[in-house]
């Protein structure tokens, strides 16, 4: 069966262009496609001129386009398509709007970035002047865009981020594991004047960074024993189960003049064994903690060093 052309709404207002997009068949009563949700929207647009070049881009039900030229008119349409069942939509009809002149307001937050290690999460903005401004910082669960529904009125505020004068904010407490997040800043001066910044994506388990592991090291009889603290803090328990991290260990003997061969070994447990360590000499370790399923590394741990006793036996 095919999929119909989906409903097109377009807003031109600030330099950019608000799409909002209705399901096919949402005003039916008889309705070939159930599950509105399970659709994906394929955006086209082009600048309405003589050297136009199509543009594409995957949208949310009601999402915006920026970075179009100011007093130009752009035409869109949307398709509806299922990926799970290799099914492309039909067009909708092309609908067309004029941009407006963006107003560069020096109250709004710039070049936002988050900094994430061991499951903490900042926010950090710029400010583009000296003005006397406040910040809030908000949030909103990703899945919401997912949904038909306009969600600008499902925006939160995040604990102790609210009228804040500082160009960061900690939003560890709003995280959890599953789901992603959208975050973007409110400048406020005085009562009536305020800007909203630019939206930045967070997928907690991707954006955040794996810090350096702990290390000690013991031994006994002719064994080296390395001894590993996992990553995380009080975080422990989300770094370690859902990341699935394993250890990449370097180690060598270390003598005044030289540095012998440095060995490797991987280990998935905490505690990894380095047999046959000769008597009377430095040994040097360093550990690197590691996520196959996410492609991520820690830094090396601060190199960790200890004497082995003389006659290679110790109490």
């Amino acid at each position: 069966a095919q999929i119909g052309p989906p409903g097109l709404e377009l807003q031109s207002t600030n330099g950019i262009v608000k799409v909002m997009v209705s399901p096919p068949e949402a005003n039916q009563r008889r309705r070939m496609w159930i599950n509105d949700l399970s659709f994906k929207y394929n955006l086209v647009f082009w600048e309405n001129s003589s050297h136009a070049q199509l543009q594409s881009k995957k949208i949310f039900p009601v999402d915006t386009i920026d970075d179009l030229a100011p007093g130009s008119t752009y035409c869109f349409k949307v398709q509806a398509n299922l990926p799970s069942e290799g099914k492309q939509g039909l067009f909708s009809p092309t609908s067309c709007v004029r941009t407006t002149q963006k107003v560069n307001d020096l109250l709004c937050a710039t070049n936002l970035s988050v900094l994430a290690l061991n499951m903490e999460f900042h926010l950090l903005w710029s400010s583009q002047g000296n003005q006397d401004v406040s910040y809030n910082v908000q949030y909103l669960l990703g899945y919401l865009k997912d949904l038909n529904d306009d969600y600008s009125d499902k925006w939160l505020s995040v604990p102790r981020c609210e009228d804040i004068s500082s160009t960061w904010c900690n939003f560890s407490s709003i995280i959890t594991s599953t789901g992603f997040y959208y975050l973007r800043v409110q400048a406020r001066e005085g009562h009536n004047k305020s800007c909203f910044s630019r939206e930045v994506k967070v997928d907690p388990l991707k954006t955040n960074g794996i810090g350096p592991p702990g290390v000690r090291l013991d031994l006994s009889d002719t064994l080296l024993h390395i001894l590993i603290s996992p990553p995380g803090g009080d975080k422990v328990e989300v770094m370690r189960d859902h990341y699935d991290l394993s250890y990449r260990i370097l180690y060598w003997r270390s003598s005044s003049d030289m540095k012998e061969e440095v060995k490797q070994k991987e280990v998935k447990q905490t505690i990894a064994t380095v047999a046959d360590v000769s008597p009377s000499s430095l040994y040097c370790v360093q550990v690197q903690a590691f996520s196959e399923p996410y492609n991520k590394s820690s830094a090396y741990s601060q190199q960790q060093c200890i004497h082995t006793p003389a006659g290679g036996h110790s109490p």
